[in-house]
C-alpha cells in the first residue's frame, strides 16, 4: 500500500511539472496521468458503490431451502432492487471516467520502433488510457447487477471488440456473457458463447470465474452430477467467506441429489463449522439430521432437542417436518401425518417451508384418494408458491381440479344431512341446531384468545430495549422501508387477507356475495343456486345479507321439508354426484372412484335425465380399462333401456367400434374444415357442417365446439335474439365444456352492449376512477400528451351511429377476439365521447405496435370490415395514459390534433390505418420475458403430417395431429356422391363431410436461401425444438393442453411429439394462418408455467408452417430457419 501510495504521489508530481494532463495528448505522462486518476478517484468510488451493491443484494436474499439454492443471489432477480441505488451511481461513474479520462487521439508515431510488433499492437489500439479496460468491465457487471442482462451482454460484447488483444479481456466478458444469457434463460445462446471460450486465454485469478460460470450454467440445466466438478473448483478458489459458505451448502445440497449421503452430510458438518447465518446454519443442521440414517432415535432425539431451544421457536415448522420426514422413511404414514400437521400449525412465516409442508402432506392424502383433505393442502400451498417455483403449476392444477371435486362433494354431504334433518322431529332438530351454534361459540372463543395471545407475543417480543424495536412498518433487518417495499410485511399482510377473505378477484364489490351455512363444516359456504353478483350496477341496487349463524332459525329455514323442497334438494344431490363422477373419470382419472360414484348416482336417481349419460360414461371406462365384459354390459343398458338416448344411434350399430374410431379420425379434420369455414365468413357451411355433425356424429367430443361456431355464425347472419338463444342452448346442454365459459362471457358482453345504451362505459376500475378523481387531476402540474408507444394502448372506434348500430358492431368484435384472440388479451368497452359520438374500444394491447396489428388484422373478417367502413367515422390508437387524460385534462379533439401534428413529424406514427405495416417484432425466449428485441424465438408446433411416416415416430396418433389426407378423402368422396344424386341421404355407414373443402391456392414465392417459403395465408404450427438435454413430454402436454382449452378452446389445438432421426420437436396446432400463429406464440412464452417440463433441456421456440417445418428437420437447418423467421415473423 506504502509503495502504491508513493509511485502515485511521485507520478502526479511528475505529471504537474510536465503540465501534460489532458487527453487530447497522447504522451507517457497524459496516459500516466489519465490512468492514475481514473483509477484512484471515479473508478475507486464506482468500484467501493458496486461493492456495497453485492453486500445489499446479499442481505436482501431470501433463500428457499427447501430446493437447491441458485449459485448467486443475483439469479433471484427480485433480489437486483436491493442494489439499484449502488449500482446506478457505479454506472454514473463509469460513464464519467470514460467521458473525461478517455484517450482516443494517437501518439506521435516512434520509426524506429514502428516495425516492431509490440509497438504495431500498441500504436493501433483504440483507447490508449489503461484504466478505462477495467472500468468497462465495471460499467458491464453494474448493468448484470442491476438486472439489466440484456444490456450488461452489449457491454460485454463491446469490450471484447474493442480490447480483441487482450485474450484474458475477452474470455472474462465471454464468461459474464455467458452468465447474462443464462439468467435470461437463453440457455442455447450461453452454451454458443462458452464453446467459444479458451481455457488457455485466462488468467489463474480467472479460474474461478469460469469455473462458477460453468457451475452456475449446468445448474441452470439441472445437470446437477455433471455441476460438481466445476462447483468444487469454484469453492477452491473463492476468497469471499459469505460465497464459500454459499457453496459449499450448495454442494452439500448436490451431493444429496446424487444420494451421496456422505459427503452430504460432511459437506453439511463444513457449513454449520463456518460460522454462517443463523437460517443456513439451522438449515444445515436439518438436513445433517435427516441424513443419519445409523440411528433414527437418535436423530429423533436430536430433533426434539432442538424444538427445546428457544433460538429455534420461529424454525419450529421445519423441526416438525424433519420430524414427519423421518417417520415417512420408517413407513409410519400415521404418525409422519401428525408430525406435518403439527408443522403446518407452529409454522409463523406461512413461508416456502410451510407450502412444502402442505403439499407433503397433500400427496399423501392423494395417494390414499382423500382428495377432500388433500384439496385444503394443494390449494393454501398455491397461494404461497410464487409462479417460478418448480411444483407451482402441478400443485395449482390440483387445488382447482380437487375444489371442484370438494364443491361437488359439500352439495351431497350438505343436502343429505339437510334431508336426514327433515326425518327427524322437531325437537330433535331443534337439539342438533343449538349443539351446531354451541359449537361456534366455542370456536370463535378459542380463535379469540388464540388472536389474543398472538398480539401479546408481538407486543411483547421479549427483554429486548423498546428504544431498539424498529418503527412500525419497517423491516427489522433494515433492508424494509414503507409497507409495500417490505416484502415479509406484504407477505404477512397477503396471508392474512386470504385467511380472512379467502382468494378473491380483483374486482368492485369484491366483499359483496351472498352466504349461507353448512350445518356440518366449520365454514360457511356459498350455496351453489345462489348466483353472486357480478354486476356493480346490479350490486349497488340489493342489500348486502348478513346472515345470522347463532339463531336457530337460521338453520331451520334451510332445511327441505315440503314435497317440492326435497324434490329440489335430490336435484341437488343428482347434479353434484353426476359431476363428481366426470372429476374422477375426466381429471382424476380415479376410475374405481368413478365407477363407485356413477353407480350411486344410477341407484339413488335411477329416473334421471342423465342415467343414460352415466351408463355411457361407465362404458367407456370399462372399454378404457379394456374390461369387455363390462364394457358391453353397459352398452347392452343403453340399447334396451334407453332407445332414444343420443347414444343409442352409435352403440346400436353392429359395426359401432369401427363407426366411433371413424368418429374420433374424422371429427378434428371436419372440425378445421367448419373453423376455417368460419373465419372466411362462409357460415353457410358452418351450418352444413353443424348439421352434419349432429346427424351422424350426436357423441362427437367436440360437438360444444361447433355448437360454439353455429352460435356465433348466427350471431354474424341472424337477430342477437337468435345469438343469444344459441348461446344459452349450448351452456345448458354443456356447462361443463371449454367453450361454455367464453359463451357466458360474450352474454356478458351483450349485456354489457345493451347497458351501454345510456351511455355508461363497462364500469371497468380505470373508467370509474378518472371520473371520481377528474377534479385532483385538474389541480395537478400541467400534464402532456405522451408519444410513448411501448406501454399499454387501446383501439377506439369512434362513431356516431345509434345504439343498436353500436351493439352490433360489439358483437362481431366479440366475436373476432374469441375466435382469434385469448379472451382475457382483449376486452370491449362502449364509451360515450359527447352528445353525438360514442367509441367501441379494444383494450389490454401491449403495444402500439400490437394495436396497429389487431386493427389490420380486422379486415380479415369481412363482417368486421363492412361494419366499421359503414359505422366508423375513426380509428384511434391511444396510450391507456394518454387516455387518462381524456375527459379530465384534455378532450378527444385535441387528443386528435395532437396526432396530427405527430404524424406531420413523424409519418410513421399515423394514428391508425388499414393498410398492413411491417411491424418491429421479437418474440421473447420462453424463459424471460423482458427483452423484445433479440432474435431469440418461441415454440414450434407440429404440423398434423410434419415429418416422413417412414423416418418419424409419432407419440400420438396422425388423425390427432393432423387429418388432411383423410379430410381430403372424404371430402372427394362427397362430391362424387353429391354429383350422382343430391337429394340422396348420407350413407349410414360412410360418413362424409356436408360440403366440400376448397383447396387453397398455393401461392408462388420466392425460397429463403433455396429453403424456406413464407405464405402468410397457410395453416401454421408452434413448435419446441428440442436442442439437447432431457425433457417431460408428458407434463409439458398436459401444461399446453390446460392453456389451450382455457385460453383456445374453440381452435381445437393439438399437442404432439414428433421424432426425425436424433431431433426431437413439440408441435402444436394446427393456427389459422402466420397472424394467428404469431399471436399465439407472443402470449404461450409468457405463460412460464408451461415449460416447467422442458427445465432438463436447451429448446428452441419455432413459428411456421407444416413444409417449412419438415424443411427444418430433414434438412436439420435450424441456423437457417432463425434468420428465415427474423426476417418474415419478427419484423
Amino acid at each position: 500500500m506504502k509503495n502504491r501510495l508513493f509511485y502515485s504521489i511521485t507520478i502526479l508530481s511528475l505529471i504537474f511539472i510536465v503540465g501534460g494532463c489532458s487527453t487530447k495528448k497522447n504522451t507517457w505522462a497524459t496516459r500516466a496521468y489519465q490512468d492514475v486518476n481514473t483509477r484512484f478517484n471515479v473508478f475507486f468510488n464506482g468500484t467501493t458503490s458496486y461493492n456495497e451493491g453485492l453486500r445489499n443484494i446479499l442481505k436482501a436474499n431470501e433463500e428457499d431451502y427447501s430446493s437447491i439454492i441458485p449459485m448467486f443471489p443475483i439469479s433471484r432477480h427480485k433480489n437486483a432492487n436491493a442494489a439499484t441505488t449502488e449500482m446506478d451511481r457505479t454506472i454514473e461513474k463509469c460513464r464519467k471516467a470514460i467521458k473525461l479520462h478517455s484517450i482516443k487521439i494517437k501518439p506521435e508515431r516512434n520509426l524506429k520502433k514502428s516495425n516492431l510488433p509490440e509497438y504495431k499492437l500498441f500504436y493501433n489500439q483504440e483507447e490508449f488510457n489503461p484504466a478505462l479496460k477495467d472500468v468497462w468491465l465495471q460499467l458491464g457487471k453494474a448493468e448484470f447487477h442491476k438486472g439489466d442482462f440484456l444490456g450488461s451482454v452489449g457491454t460485454f460484447s463491446y469490450i471484447a471488440r474493442h480490447y480483441s488483444e487482450d485474450k484474458d479481456m475477452i474470455a472474462k466478458c465471454q464468461l459474464w456473457m455467458v452468465r447474462a444469457y443464462a439468467e435470461m434463460g437463453w440457455i442455447y445462446e450461453a452454451e454458443q458463447v462458452l464453446s467459444k471460450i479458451v481455457q488457455d486465454d485466462l488468467k489463474r485469478s480467472n479460474i474461478g470465474l469460469f469455473a462458477s460460470v460453468n457451475a452456475d450454467l449446468l445448474l441452470k440445466k439441472r445437470q446437477y452430477k455433471d455441476a460438481i466438478p466445476f462447483l468444487e473448483l469454484a469453492l477452491s478458489k473463492e476468497n469471499d467467506k459469505a460465497m464459500k459458505q454459499r457453496f459449499t451448502y450448495l454442494s452439500a445440497q448436490l451431493y444429496h441429489k446424487m444420494n451421496d449421503d456422505k459427503a452430504a452430510y460432511n459437506a453439511y458438518s463444513k457449513v454449520i463449522k463456518m460460522n454462517p447465518t443463523f437460517e443456513m446454519d439451522f438449515n444445515a443442521r436439518i438436513n445433517r439430521t435427516q441424513l443419519d440414517n445409523r440411528n433414527v432415535t437418535n436423530v429423533r432425539k436430536e430433533l426434539k432437542q432442538m424444538l427445546k431451544n428457544q433460538n429455534n421457536k420461529e424454525y419450529l415448522d421445519q423441526i416438525y417436518f424433519a420430524l414427519g420426514n423421518s417417520y415417512l422413511q420408517n413407513s409410519d404414514t400415521l404418525k409422519a401425518i401428525d408430525n406435518y400437521k403439527l408443522s403446518t400449525e407452529k409454522s409463523t412465516r406461512n413461508g416456502i417451508d410451510k407450502a412444502m409442508t402442505l403439499i407433503t402432506l397433500g400427496d399423501l392424502y392423494y395417494i390414499k384418494k382423500n382428495y377432500v383433505k388433500a384439496q385444503p393442502c394443494y390449494d393454501e400451498a398455491s397461494k404461497i408458491l410464487s409462479n417460478e417455483h418448480d411444483d407451482y403449476a402441478r400443485v395449482t392444477r390440483l387445488a382447482e381440479m380437487l375444489g371442484e371435486l370438494v364443491a361437488q362433494n359439500d352439495i351431497v354431504l350438505l343436502q343429505d344431512s339437510l334431508q336426514l334433518l327433515a326425518a327427524l322431529p322437531e325437537s330433535k332438530r331443534i337439539e342438533v341446531v343449538n349443539k351446531i351454534i354451541d359449537k361456534i361459540f366455542a370456536d370463535e372463543k378459542l380463535a379469540e384468545e388464540k388472536a389474543l395471545k398472538e398480539k401479546e407475543i408481538k407486543n411483547n417480543p421479549g427483554d429486548e430495549d423498546f428504544a431498539n424495536m424498529p418503527p412500525v412498518g419497517m423491516n427489522p433487518g433494515g433492508m424494509g422501508g414503507w409497507y409495500f417495499y417490505n416484502p415479509d410485511l406484504m407477505r404477512s399482510g397477503q396471508a392474512e387477507f386470504v385467511k380472512k377473505w379467502g382468494r378473491r378477484k380483483l374486482e368492485d364489490n369484491w366483499r359483496r356475495t351472498n352466504k349461507t351455512a353448512s350445518l356440518f363444516t366449520d365454514e360457511i359456504s356459498t350455496p351453489m343456486n345462489t348466483p353472486a353478483v357480478n354486476d356493480s350496477t346490479a350490486a349497488t341496487q340489493q342489500i348486502e345479507v348478513v346472515p345470522d349463524n347463532k339463531k336457530p332459525e337460521f338453520y331451520l329455514r334451510q332445511i327441505p321439508v315440503t314435497p317440492s323442497q326435497i324434490k329440489k334438494s335430490n336435484a341437488e344431490i343428482a347434479t353434484a354426484l353426476f359431476s363428481m363422477g366426470q372429476i374422477y373419470k375426466d381429471k382424476i382419472e380415479d376410475f374405481p372412484m368413478a365407477i363407485s360414484t356413477f353407480n350411486e348416482f344410477i341407484r339413488r336417481f335411477g329416473d334421471n335425465e342423465l342415467v343414460p349419460d352415466a351408463y355411457f360414461n361407465l362404458y367407456m371406462i370399462q372399454t378404457k380399462l379394456n374390461n369387455e365384459s363390462d364394457a358391453n354390459l353397459y352398452r347392452t343398458k343403453l340399447i334396451n333401456e334407453f332407445p332414444n338416448s343420443k347414444y343409442y344411434k352409435i352403440l346400436s350399430q353392429p359395426d359401432y367400434i369401427e363407426r366411433f374410431e371413424k368418429m374420433l379420425s374424422e371429427q378434428d379434420s371436419i372440425y378445421n374444415l367448419t373453423y376455417i369455414a368460419y373465419n372466411k365468413s362462409d357460415f353457410l357451411t358452418v351450418f352444413n357442417h353443424v348439421e352434419y355433425i349432429q346427424k351422424n356424429y350426436p357423441l362427437s367430443t367436440l360437438m360444444p365446439k361447433f355448437l360454439f361456431l353455429n352460435a356465433l355464425s348466427i350471431g354474424k347472419k341472424e337477430s342477437p335474439e337468435k345469438f343469444r338463444a344459441a348461446l344459452d342452448s349450448l351452456v345448458t346442454l354443456y356447462p361443463e365444456s371449454d367453450v361454455s365459459a367464453m359463451s357466458k362471457d360474450i352474454l356478458a358482453l351483450i349485456k354489457q352492449g345493451q347497458e351501454a345504451k345510456t351511455g355508461t362505459s363497462s364500469g371497468t376500475l380505470l373508467t370509474r376512477r378518472e371520473e371520481t378523481v377528474k377534479t385532483e387531476i385538474n389541480e395537478i402540474s400541467p400534464q402532456q400528451f405522451s408519444t410513448e408507444k411501448l406501454s399499454k394502448h387501446r383501439l377506439m372506434l369512434i362513431s356516431s351511429a345509434p345504439a343498436d348500430k353500436l351493439n352490433k358492431l360489439l358483437y362481431n368484435l366479440a366475436s373476432f377476439n374469441f375466435t382469434r384472440f385469448m379472451i382475457k388479451d382483449f376486452d370491449l368497452v362502449i364509451n360515450k365521447l359527447d352528445s353525438i359520438r360514442s367509441a367501441v374500444s379494444v383494450t389490454n394491447f401491449e403495444s402500439y405496435d400490437e394495436a396497429q396489428w389487431y386493427l389490420n388484422s380486422i379486415g380479415s373478417d369481412e363482417m368486421l370490415k363492412k361494419l366499421t367502413t359503414d359505422l366508423v367515422n375513426r380509428e384511434v390508437i391511444i396510450s391507456e395514459d394518454n387516455y387518462a387524460l381524456l375527459r379530465t385534462v384534455f378532450s378527444m379533439d385535441e387528443y386528435l390534433a395532437f396526432q396530427e401534428k405527430q404524424n406531420s413529424v413523424k409519418p410513421s406514427q399515423q394514428v391508425a390505418t388499414n393498410k398492413p405495416i411491417k411491424k418491429q417484432e421479437v418474440v421473447p425466449i420462453v424463459k424471460e420475458n423482458k427483452p423484445k428485441n433479440v432474435p431469440t424465438t418461441a415454440v414450434e408446433v407440429k404440423p398434423e403430417k410434419a415429418i416422413d411416416k417412414t423416418s418419424t415416430k409419432q407419440v400420438e396418433k396422425p388423425a390427432e395431429v393432423l387429418a388432411e389426407k383423410p379430410v381430403q378423402k372424404v371430402a372427394a368422396e362427397s362430391a362424387k356422391k353429391t354429383s350422382e344424386n343430391t337429394n340422396q341421404e348420407v350413407q349410414k355407414t360412410q360418413p362424409v363431410p356436408a360440403v366440400v373443402p376448397v383447396q387453397p391456392k398455393v401461392d408462388d414465392v420466392p425460397l429463403f436461401k433455396n429453403l424456406f417459403a413464407y405464405r402468410a395465408n397457410e395453416p401454421h404450427f408452434v413448435a419446441i425444438y428440442i436442442v439437447s438435454g432431457t425433457f417431460d413430454y408428458e407434463k409439458t402436454k398436459a401444461a399446453i393442453d390446460a392453456y389451450n382449452a382455457l385460453n383456445y378452446a374453440v381452435m381445437n389445438l393439438k399437442v404432439t411429439l414428433e421424432t426425425f432421426e436424433k431431433q426431437q420437436i413439440i408441435i402444436i396446432g394446427s393456427l389459422t394462418d402466420a397472424q394467428i400463429g404469431k399471436s399465439y406464440l407472443l402470449r404461450m412464452v409468457k405463460e412460464k408455467a408451461l415449460f416447467e417440463g422442458l427445465k432438463g433441456s436447451v429448446y428452441r421456440n419455432l413459428l411456421g408452417s407444416q413444409k417449412n417445418l419438415n424443411t427444418v428437420m430433414q434438412k436439420n437447418a435450424l441456423s437457417t430457419y432463425f434468420e428465415f423467421m427474423q426476417e418474415y415473423y419478427l419484423k
